[in-house]
């Protein structure tokens, strides 16, 4: 059996989703339906859950899920733009 671990919590009524397995790790933002996650090639971002993929320049769970709920925190919401200008 493969070894993984899944957390969701809630913040500013969005659920954020980690899931992190011997493949790779994902987080996804919902209702926005934002994925950032590892699986398919380097760390990278889809707008829709089966976007264009657009690598992002960190590679770390703990890192963009810091900077996720930053922006949360600072915006109360997804702006995607900015979002995207902070991890690209």
């Amino acid at each position: 059996m493969k070894k993984s671990t899944k957390q969701r919590f809630q913040k500013h009524c969005h659920d954020i989703y980690y899931h992190k397995s011997p493949r790779g790790w994902a987080i996804v933002i919902m209702p926005d339906k934002i994925r950032i996650d590892t699986y398919d090639k380097k760390t990278h971002i889809h707008f829709g859950l089966k976007g264009i993929h657009i690598p992002i320049k960190f590679d770390d769970l703990e890192t963009v899920g810091l900077i996720i709920e930053l922006h949360l925190d600072k915006h109360k919401k997804i702006n995607k733009k900015k979002l995207k200008e902070i991890l690209i």
